[in-house]
């Protein structure tokens, strides 16, 4: 049986990995999603698939120096401007709880911490 995963959430039209995309995968009848993790300097997990936060959020730098604290408060709506200011980088914590709302939902997750 085929299965549809929706690549870091719904990222053809949503902000890629965060849970605005992932919510909208599920609501266009996606089974599953994959979502990409890295660890912030004070050893949380958080949900982006770069090494940096330059390409999807507003800031700068290295996701292994900022501390959760500081990488919650950057805009990861990047060149979706309509979501400018309402879309934050996801803890895994955060799309696990929210996953378990779908019994039957895969989850994916591709670890990029170096």
């Amino acid at each position: 049986m085929t299965k549809i995963i929706g690549h870091r959430g719904f990222a053809g039209k949503y902000p890629e990995n965060t849970m605005v995309s992932f919510e909208a995968a599920v609501d266009a009848g996606a089974d599953g999603i994959e979502l990409d993790v890295q660890m912030t300097k004070d050893g949380e997990i958080v949900v982006i698939h770069d090494e940096t936060v330059d390409r999807t959020t507003d800031g700068n730098g290295y996701v292994k120096n900022f501390s959760l604290e500081d990488i919650s408060l950057l805009d990861a709506s990047f060149t979706y401007k309509q979501f400018t200011g309402m879309v934050k980088v996801p803890t895994l914590k955060e799309v696990l709880e929210w996953g378990r709302t779908f019994p039957t939902l895969i989850l994916n997750i591709e670890l990029k911490m170096v």
